[in-house]
Order: C-alpha cells, then structure tokens, then sequence
C-alpha cells in the first residue's frame, strides 16, 4: 500500500477522482443511464421470492430453480444524479505580489497565521532605488531654485510693465503701453500622455466658467481604454478576470472584468477597445449569451486639464486625438499679462522632477508588501533573499469567511446532462457526517483524458458551512439532474430490452412494452404502460 502524505499529490487527486469515475461506470448496466436514485417507500415491500413451474430449464431435480421477485408500480419521487469527484478549495485565496522591483529581506508572518487587509506581510529591499531616490530629491531641489530665480525675475519684469496701482507703463517715445512687447496668450497643455475623450470648450469661450461647470475643459484617458460600472447583479455569472461581450448602439466589442466584489453583486469592467465615446448605454453578456447587467461607458482612467481664466482663443485638438505629456491642446487669451510670462518650461522642469519623485517614492512604498484580505496565509511561494520583479507572487491568503468551491471531474457520458445552477449533493471523504450542498457554476467546454476516462471539470459553489472540512479534502458530489415528484416507479431491474425498446412481465404472465422517463440505476419512471397498482415479476 501507498502511503498518502500531505494530502496526496495532485497526480494522486487526478488518480484517485478517475478510480472512482471508472468504478461508477463499472457498475452501470447497459439499460441504464448514469447516477443514483432514491427509491420512495410508496414502492411497497418487495415479494418474497417465488419459484415458478416449469421453468427449471432443464436442471436437474437437486439443482436450485430460478428466483423471481416482484414489485408493484407505485408513486414516488425519484431523482437522477451525475457522479463527480475532485477536491474542495477556499472559494478565494488571492495572491500576495510584488508590486515593485527588489530583493525578499523578510517575512513579517508564517503560513497559518491570520492577517487583516492592509497588515505589512513581507518586505523588499533595493539598493539601485534608494540611489535613485537620492539623485530625484537632488534635481528638484535644482528645480525649485530655477522656479524661484524666475518668479523673482517674473515680479521685476512685472514691475516695469505696471505702475504701482496696476496701470500699465507707456513708451516714452511711442505713447504706446510697454506691456505689448510682450504676448498676453498662453498655451493649456496636456498634464499627462492620453486620449482626449471630451471637449467642452469653444473659441471665445471663457475657459474659467466652463472650467465651474464641468470640472474641467477637456478630459483624457491617460490609458485610452474605456469602462463599465455594473452594479445589482446576482453574484453568479463573474468572476474576476473573465471576459465578456459588450453590446450597444453602434457597439460590439470584448471586456474583462477588473473588480469585483465579494457576494458578486457589483463589477468593474475593462473595455478592450478605444475606439468609443463616454456616456453609451451598452449590455453586458457572458460569452455564452447570458445577459449580466447594463451600465454606460466611462473613461477607464480619467484626467481634468484644466483652466483658470482668459478667453478661447483656439483649439488645437479634438475628441479622438491622442496627446502626450505638454502637448499644447488650446490656446487662452488673457486680458492682462499673466505673471508666468515666458518661464513655462522652468516650470515644466520642476513639474517633471516632481512626477519622478512621487513615482520612485511610491516604489518605494511598495518595499513594504501588504496583505489583500482579512484571512489566513495558505501558502509562502518564495524565499528571503530571492531576487523579484513587479508581480511576482509572494504568498496567498485564504480570504476570511469566502466559503469553498470546488472542480469535480464528472465522466464524458455523463457532461451533457449537466448545467449551471443545479444542486449538488456533497460527501467528504474524511469527514462521513459532513453534510454539505453545493451548486453548479460552470462546466468546462474541453475534456481532459488520461488512461482511456475522459472527464470534464464541473465548478460548484458550496453551500453550509463545517468547520472541520479544510482545503485540499477530497470530495465525492452526485449532481442532480433532473428529479420527478409523483412519478410511477418501478425497479430498473424488472425491465427488459429488445431492438424495439422496454418491456416488463406482469405477474398474470402478460408482457407489456412500456415508456420511460428518468431511470436510474435502482428505479425507473415508467410514463406508459402500466399504472399504479399493477405488479410486474423480473
């Protein structure tokens, strides 16, 4: 005998789930279909075995003669079943990654120990960071001199063009006002790389009241992609990161799913195309046409550009355009000299060296690795010293009361009757008076064979809850298919079979063919033929 550590291989689970598959199938008889029954009491008591004359088939006198029984048709409630095995799983276990470059200096936490959402759980080091780190912090302060040595010269220029009540200095020679030297224009320009997405300025607008009025002038999809906020749904269609058909006037594109909450009922999902508007009713479909819920399309990353004053005096994109960082997007006329005059790019400069130090300064923050989840470490999946790159897996956590799920293997000849949403009844191997429920969520569309079985993976959500029935438990599911209640029921044993179907032996001695409705391997549903109370011999 094998000894099975640590709850097996997962060479061993695979083994040990088509055992059992090819066992089930071993038992089944020709006439029958796949699955278990529950045969009601109103069947009745089976008849005492009776042996009939003449019908020794020539044995001899000492030999034991056939046996017959007989049973008598009856209501009762009989349930089809689809045998399936495979091993129960928490329903979440997200990953812990990296989410910057570095080295694994240490681990705060073991696995088993509980962690909350947010809980410092490992930390990275990297000595190539903090020399960066050093040399940003060098160039903005270079580039806050450079601002101030402009703003003070700014302030100079200012005073030679203004008197000091504001009025404008005149040209002593011309008579015309110093300041027209000078341009009072000046340029909106793109805060970040993006997709302009929404324009809501004119020429000869005043950019400062549209600016009130939407927050913005122009916005950006700093990514190009576009989104969908679903909300109200029922929890059992999504999961994160499946992709999904979005549909609409003039629409017929792909997403994924980015969020999603626990129970399933609201959803964030990415589309995969750029090439839509903001503010488009569109539906959202599974791949197999079910529909999960309506939404309008947003920008997936939105940025404001902004505006403070002057007049419109031109634009220099629209929607659809693609613009990087300082493009130049609208041009404003000022009705006085603005302070800045031409020292733009020093300020580009400082904004430039600033950006670089949030994001080298936000690497840094992430040396310090956090857990996603209220829960328990499953599993360390590296080690102190190792060498990481952003989103590298670190860890996993079993999420705080998740619930469990898991895959049954359920045989070829059995996947067809099989559909989401059925019930299943669950028994854990090592736990024989764990009482668990579960239901179908999804079957795989692609077999996997391996030693002549081919099985199809049937993911289930259970319900109950036990305490003792921990990941990685093997657990054996019969998946009822279909069930009937009053139903005429009779021993699937008692039929037999020709070329031209079913037929049973009364016990007048009568044959009589007969319809079927659900067999399974005890009982059969018997729709035509004989009725209550008739009793046939087999």
């Amino acid at each position: 005998m094998t000894e099975r550590t640590g709850g097996g291989t997962m060479q061993q689970k695979e083994s040990a789930a088509r055992q059992a598959l090819r066992k089930k199938r071993a038992r089944k008889r020709a006439i029958r279909l796949a699955g278990a029954a529950t045969l009601a009491a109103a069947l009745g008591a089976l008849a005492v075995c009776v042996i009939l004359p003449g019908m020794d088939g020539g044995q001899g006198a000492d030999e034991p003669k056939a046996q017959e029984q007989t049973a008598t048709a009856a209501f009762g409630t009989i349930e089809k079943t689809v045998f399936g095995a495979g091993e129960v799983q928490p329903a979440s276990q997200p990953g812990v990654y990296a989410q910057t470059d570095g080295k694994i200096a240490e681990y705060l936490v073991e696995v088993g120990d509980s962690v909350k959402a947010g809980d410092v759980v490992a930390r990275l080091e990297n000595d190539e960071l903090d020399a960066e780190i050093a040399q940003l912090e060098y160039d903005l302060q270079t580039a806050q001199q450079a601002v101030r040595a402009t703003q003070t010269h700014t302030q100079y220029v200012y005073k030679q063009l203004y008197d000091d009540e504001g009025y404008p200095r005149f040209d002593t020679e011309t008579g015309e006002p110093l300041l027209g030297q000078y341009s009072n224009e000046i340029t909106i320009r793109a805060p970040a790389d993006g997709l302009i997405k929404a324009v809501y300025i004119e020429k000869g607008d005043d950019a400062l009241a549209v600016y009130r009025e939407y927050g913005a002038v122009m916005l950006l999809s700093t990514d190009g992609k576009m989104k969908v906020e679903l909300s109200g749904l029922s929890g059992s269609l999504l999961e994160l990161g499946q992709t999904v058909a979005i549909r609409g006037k003039g629409i017929e594109t792909t997403g994924k799913v980015v969020s999603l909450t626990r129970r399933g009922t609201e959803a964030t999902v990415e589309v995969a195309s750029d090439e839509y508007d903001m503010d488009i009713p569109v539906t959202v479909y599974t791949q197999a046409g079910e529909t999960v819920g309506e939404g309008t399309l947003e920008i997936n990353k939105p940025m404001a550009v902004s505006a403070y004053g002057g007049t419109i005096k031109g634009l220099l994109v629209k929607v659809g355009d693609r613009c990087e960082r300082y493009d130049a997007l609208a041009r404003i006329e000022w009705d006085e000299i603005p302070l800045y005059l031409d020292n733009a790019s020093v300020l580009r400069d400082y904004d430039k060296a600033l950006v670089s130090l949030e994001a080298a300064c936000r690497k840094r923050d992430a040396l310090a690795v956090t857990a996603p989840c209220d829960g328990i470490v499953a599993t360390i999946d590296a080690s102190k010293g190792d060498s990481v790159t952003d989103g590298t897996k670190l860890m996993s956590v079993v999420e705080a009361d998740a619930g469990l799920t898991l895959t049954l293997a359920v045989d070829e000849l059995d996947i067809l009757s099989v559909q989401p949403g059925q019930r299943v009844a669950l028994s854990v191997d090592a736990l024989s008076d764990a009482a668990l429920t579960g239901v179908v969520q999804k079957v795989a569309p692609l077999g996997d064979t391996s030693s002549g079985v081919t099985t199809y993976d049937v993911t289930v959500t259970v319900s109950g809850e036990d305490e003792r029935v921990k990941g990685g438990m093997n657990v054996s599911g019969e998946i009822i298919v279909n069930a009937e209640d009053d139903a005429i029921l009779i021993p699937t044993d008692a039929l037999q079979k020709d070329d031209a179907g079913y037929w049973v032996t009364l016990e007048s001695g009568e044959t009589r063919r007969v319809t079927l409705g659900v067999m399974t391997d005890e009982t059969t549903q018997i729709l035509d033929g004989i009725g209550v109370g008739e009793t046939v011999v087999y």
